[in-house]
């Protein structure tokens, strides 16, 4: 009974005789012993041969691969004042950093989690199943936030391979560089906008990390005589805090859009606006300082005069060493300086964007140097080997995919995915939103101001360089690239209502400095009483080597057009409520997740509201069966979001006001309407007598079909009569008001929807509600 939705045009990408191999979703969540679709090309099939053999020589893979949290929902949530954009992760100082859409950086530390689960569950265990929600970790504690811009922020990096520094670059057109381990701002480039206008990417360059290469925002500007036009990269020193650059790299004739640094060879990766991917050199070559080339006042005294004539020698020749050594950054990548395995690009994969007439969204390279991947703007994910410059294999992330394999398994039961028609169609209608902002297709620098702010999809690999991680609309995919199987799925459970777009993997416990623990510990519990708990958090792997428990490893996800960051961990609260069967504690479960630590918005105080009047709910009730003549109808209500019409609805259904009344208008393909004890349509009164007012919520909308609604002759004139849909019937937004949907019982709704009528839409045969059930 599902309704096909329409696909956005241009994601069908050009076809190839010889396409390398092409994984559905079907095929990527296929069970471990199911065999993988065979290479075309034996070129690829050779590669992930040779991969597959040094896979097999790891014994130790399956355990790091256990390290990685996979639960079906977030442990906790934290908030900015506007939508989060950014986050990065520093492995050397256990920091993570957060950006948002007003231009606010926040510093994170990472806190043990208490707790962890066993890598082997135990069939004894079960009171540990039972443990009290209190006890689980807060994941992260908030250290300090900056004001760092102005304006959106543009893009927030990280220094490698530890991550002792970072940078922000905002649509202020000024540079904010970080000390990560004091968490403090040690410099800033207020950079003249019009001479060089920064745009949406950059990385760090250079054995040191000391330089920034900075996108420009300039748009094409085709017959200028530089034949560069948009695609400049300017490369600034964190040093010299010049406003100019050390140097200019021409290499892209359209915007840059997406840039990574592959710290092992010392090579740059940059993607631009029309599917260029091009290498060039990173490496200066001088192992030393960084000067910049725009301005340098060294050799001025504080009184103005000039050093002697043999320093200003001195100074000019090491100058000109230092520029020499910045002559080759930008520069084409060679073998012997980068460890590429060709001598042109007509030798590799890397014209295949393109080809296809498409553009890089995201772009990651493995710490490990030897791959990385890209997500193009047709949803597709390409791997490609490095020196090679060869594509090894693509994953389909289309809608299309999905839709296909929705239509093939109508039982949920049977779908892997966990999802059914219905609650597809609501992630295909987010998908489309997505599709008009900046995160899918668009690359116009004016998106930055819309409602989801400067928000992108952001893939990532693992610390191992052994899997891809992957935000998708039914969680995010940990791909293992050997097999290119999809091994797990983080946040399954809560990407029915929250469409992830990625962020930083933390792996292993948290880095803890015991005296600090220790000392607060002892402040907060007046005495020394605090010590064994500081250690036994912080230390179990070194007091219970081999015990069988998982390392404190926390994965951080941005969601699209939210202002909150989630944090998954080993340890899901919902799923331990869910096995004490408990309503209630579920309930508090959801919301004690969502830490306040910001002012709230709507949902937080839909959420403190929940938490302080939950006992007034009882006359509000969360499922509806409908006992018809045809069948049952199962409904799930919404007293949160419209509790005066849920209230008048279970009002009517507790004291027997809809027994007995039967479907007196049913339309084929539109909807099945009840509710008029007169059964004409022209009867029917609120709980409260007459009518009462519309209740219309942005989140529920007539987007999907078997969606429950109020029949009305205007707006503020509901009464009893409701109806259900069969398609989406979008033009009645803003007009009924929503407050369920069908959850079981699809087919009878179908079932009552084609018995014949009369010329008034009424069924020849009557059809009636012999009762309504209210849980």
């Amino acid at each position: 009974f599902f309704i096909p939705l329409t696909q956005s045009k241009g994601n069908t990408p050009l076809s190839y005789s010889s396409p390398p191999p092409l994984l559905s979703p079907m095929a990527s969540l296929s069970s471990a012993t199911s065999s993988l679709p065979a290479a075309k090309r034996p070129r690829i099939l050779s590669s992930q041969e040779q991969q597959q053999q040094q896979h097999q020589q790891q014994p130790s893979y399956y355990p790091n691969a256990n390290e990685i949290p996979t639960p079906k929902h977030y442990q906790v949530s934290y908030a900015h004042r506007t939508v989060v954009t950014f986050t990065t992760y520093s492995s050397k100082h256990d920091m993570i950093l957060t950006a948002s859409q007003d231009g606010i950086v926040k510093f994170w530390k990472r806190t043990p989690i208490s707790s962890p689960p066993p890598i082997i569950p135990s069939s004894t265990s079960s009171s540990s199943a039972s443990n009290n929600l209190s006890s689980l970790g807060p994941c992260l504690e908030f250290v300090k936030a900056y004001q760092a811009h102005t304006a959106p922020v543009s893009c927030l990096v990280m220094t490698q391979p530890d991550g002792d520094g970072a940078a922000s670059v905002g649509h202020d057109n000024l540079i904010k560089f970080y000390d990560v381990g004091g968490f403090d701002v040690k410099g800033m480039i207020r950079v003249i906008k019009e001479s060089y206008p920064c745009g949406k990417t950059a990385a760090f360059v250079g054995e040191q990390q000391a330089l920034l290469a900075v996108s420009s925002s300039s748009g094409e500007m085709e017959g200028n005589g530089t034949g560069c036009g948009g695609g400049l990269i300017y490369l600034f020193s964190s040093l010299t805090l010049s406003p100019v650059p050390v140097k200019i790299v021409k290499l892209h004739a359209s915007p840059v859009l997406q840039m990574g640094y592959n710290f092992q060879y010392h090579c740059m990766i940059s993607a631009d606006k029309r599917g260029v991917v091009e290498y060039w050199n990173g490496s200066s070559g001088s192992g030393g300082s960084v000067v910049s080339s725009g301005w340098d006042n060294s050799n001025r005294h504080d009184d103005g005069s000039m050093e002697n004539e043999q320093d200003n020698d001195e100074d000019d020749d090491e100058k000109f060493h230092e520029l020499a050594a910045y002559a080759s950054l930008g520069d084409a990548a060679l073998p012997e300086r980068n460890g590429v395995k060709f001598h042109s690009k007509l030798d590799t994969d890397l014209y295949t964007l393109i080809k296809r007439k498409v553009h890089a969204l995201s772009l990651a390279i493995s710490p490990t140097g030897d791959k990385f991947a890209i997500y193009g703007s047709d949803r597709k994910i390409r791997l490609f080997e490095f020196q090679t410059g060869k594509l090894i294999v693509q994953y389909d992330e289309r809608m299309k995919i999905y839709e296909k394999k929705i239509n093939v398994d109508m039982d949920v039961s049977n779908n892997n995915d966990g999802m059914d028609a219905i609650d597809y169609g609501n992630r295909s209608a987010r998908e489309r939103e997505m599709g008009d902002t900046s995160i899918l297709y668009a690359t116009r620098a004016d998106n930055v101001y819309q409602e989801c702010g400067n928000q992108s999809l952001k893939i990532e690999f693992d610390p191992t360089g052994r899997h891809l991680i992957v935000p998708t609309i039914i969680g995010i995919k940990i791909i293992e690239c050997n097999t290119n199987r999809c091994r797990k799925i983080i946040g399954k459970g809560d990407a029915s209502t929250l469409r992830f777009l990625g962020g930083v993997m933390c792996l292993g416990d948290a880095k803890v400095d015991k005296q600090m623990l220790l000392a607060r510990m002892a402040g907060a519990a007046g005495g020394g009483g605090g010590s064994s708990t500081a250690t036994s958090s912080s230390n179990k792997h070194a007091q219970g080597e081999g015990t069988g428990t998982l390392p404190d490893s926390i994965y951080i996800t941005t969601a699209f057009n939210k202002r909150r960051f989630y944090v998954f961990s080993h340890m899901d609260p919902i799923a331990k409520a869910e096995e004490s069967g408990d309503n209630e504690e579920q309930q508090n479960a959801a919301i004690s997740r969502e830490i306040l630590n910001e002012p709230p918005d709507a949902e937080d105080l839909i959420l403190d509201h929940m938490q302080r009047d939950g006992g007034k709910d009882s006359k509000l009730g969360k499922e509806a069966i409908l006992r018809t003549t045809m069948g049952d109808i199962h409904i799930r209500l919404f007293p949160d979001e419209t509790p005066r019409t849920v209230e008048n609805f279970c009002g009517h259904a507790r004291n027997g006001y809809y027994d007995n009344v039967i479907f007196h208008r049913v339309i084929k393909g539109f909807m099945i309407q009840t509710g008029d004890p007169l059964g004409d349509g022209t009867g029917g009164e609120s709980i409260w007598g007459g009518e009462f007012e519309d209740e219309f919520v942005r989140d529920l909308r007539h987007d999907r079909p078997f969606t429950v609604s109020m029949a009305n002759a205007g707006p503020g004139t509901n009464g009893s009569q409701f109806f259900i849909t069969t398609v989406p019937t979008p033009w009645l937004d803003n007009k009924h008001t929503v407050f369920g949907r069908v959850t079981r019982g699809m087919d009878v709704c179908a079932a009552i929807e084609n018995v014949k009528v009369d010329e008034l839409d009424k069924p020849l045969n009557e059809i009636s509600i012999v009762s309504v059930d209210i849980n």
